[in-house]
């Protein structure tokens, strides 16, 4: 295209841009409206929308601030151009606030504020977002392309058959890089910031929840390495099926974990370009309590504590790609009813702060009582240890090992392949114990997890 042309391209889209943001102003002049809901008050109200109680009463003209009732419509002031009935719209991976900005036909900055972003743009996967439903017809589909190197918007428009001032709908996105998305009105799907070459995301369940596994799936374009973090640990992401580009990991999210927002990241590469998505996910409480207890002091000094600790962690991080397990796991002995104590318990070691967790679950036996692998996998230590007595680690692939503590017998070997229900041990009283019993642990990405969920989920 020629400078000439483009130039009057540029400026018929400006005088139809210009148009249609003063039909819109005419449109929207009564402003979004939010419908009460029980137990609302104007202050309330106030807050969450950041206005004031004297602003709502005078744009509704309420006469007794304190009558408003389920099902009324109230007129949110300050929200110029902004039209429809508010509502939520639960954020799904990719959705950004410019893709939804878009999609419900907002200026950027009026979506920011009517969600009040602490910091612009960031969205976290299920957050309830406030859109205004549209007058008429539902929130705008979109395709989405991807700029590549050394060409411009325009002459990406051109090359979509669109109009540039209808990508990612605002003139900001005209400075858009290569390889960032820009979305095509009339698409299938709600446009979504996944970056080239990632097709589909999910991380299962959410929100995250101390002490549970997360579960991971990808879809990229064959020939894409796929890996990334969560709540700051690497993901070993798996390619389970090169031809459709699927990806599966898992990574334990710890019982200790602070709750809240915390970041999700993929990173791709292929054909030496790495490309990066990041969106928050939150975690919630897992609802732990409080036990105290009294054992050998020798078993709580950091000079034991501290290397056997490291060992462990050691041994537990390894991944091997092949998985080994494709049922639910089975519980280590034959008593399951009840537990003499949970995983994620917080715990007090002779009278010390509860700055200790159980990182296990607890099962009760005697040393006649065997102790069983509850999965297929290979022994990879068996010996004894100053905190956790006889000690059995099994590897199960992708990163998920088992635990088996305070053995009186111990009947494998490294490098033993086991299959379940083997026979692999017996319960028994050393270590750190109060009495006979089997503490066992699942570590998934380096990390202990609350093992009855392996038990009741399969995984992934």
């Amino acid at each position: 295209m020629s400078p000439r042309a483009r130039c009057l391209l540029l400026a018929t889209l400006l005088v139809l841009a210009v148009g249609t943001s003063v039909a819109s102003a005419q449109e929207g002049e009564r402003g979004p409206i939010y419908v009460v809901q029980e137990g609302d008050t104007l202050i309330a109200i106030a807050s969450r929308f950041g206005t004031t109680v004297a602003a709502l009463v005078e744009a509704n003209g309420i006469a007794d601030p304190s009558s408003i009732q389920p099902g009324m419509e109230l007129v949110i002031p300050g929200f110029e151009g902004v039209n429809g009935v508010l509502t939520f719209h639960e954020v799904a991976f990719g959705e950004s606030a410019a893709a939804l900005a878009m999609a419900y036909r907002l200026p950027l900055t009026s979506f920011e504020k009517l969600n009040r972003l602490v910091i612009p743009g960031r969205l976290y996967v299920g957050q309830a977002a406030i859109v205004p439903e549209p007058v008429s017809g539902g929130p705008a589909h979109a395709r989405t392309e991807f700029l590549k190197e050394g060409q411009g918007l325009l002459e990406s428009a051109v090359l979509w058959d669109t109009s540039p001032w209808l990508l990612s709908g605002d003139s900001a996105s005209l400075w858009k890089l290569a390889g960032e998305p820009a979305y095509i009105v009339g698409g299938e799907a709600l446009p979504r910031d996944l970056p080239a070459g990632l097709e589909q995301v999910t991380l299962d369940p959410l929100p995250l929840m101390q002490g549970r596994t997360a579960v991971v799936h990808a879809v990229a374009v064959p020939g894409t390495t796929v890996g990334g973090e969560l709540a700051g640990h690497a993901l070993n992401l798996i390619l389970e099926d090169s031809e459709s580009g699927t990806w599966a990991g898992l990574q334990g999210i710890h019982a200790l974990q602070t709750t809240g927002l915390v970041d999700f990241e993929l990173r791709l590469q292929a054909e030496g370009v790495e490309r990066s998505f990041l969106q928050p996910v939150r975690v919630i409480d897992g609802g732990y309590t409080r036990e105290t207890l009294q054992v050998p002091a020798e078993t709580i000094d950091p000079a034991n504590t501290v290397p056997e600790d490291a060992q462990i962690a050691g041994i537990v991080s390894a991944v091997t790609t092949e998985r080994r397990w494709f049922y639910l796991f089975q519980f280590p002995a034959s008593y399951f009813e009840t537990f003499p104590s949970r995983f994620g318990t917080r715990r007090s070691y002779n009278g010390s702060a509860y700055s200790y967790y159980h990182t296990g679950l607890d099962l009760y036996g005697n040393p006649k009582t065997p102790v069983l692998a509850p999965a297929p996998g290979r022994v990879v230590f068996a010996g004894p240890l100053a905190v956790r007595g006889n000690a059995t680690y099994i590897d199960h692939g992708w990163g998920v090992y088992t635990g088996y503590l305070h053995q009186s017998e111990i009947l494998v070997k490294p490098g033993d392949r086991v299959e379940t229900g083997d026979t692999i041990g017996m319960v028994g009283a050393t270590g750190r114990v109060t009495g006979a019993h089997l503490h066992w642990e699942i570590w998934v990405g380096g990390v202990p997890v609350d093992p009855l969920e392996w038990t009741e989920r399969v995984m992934p």
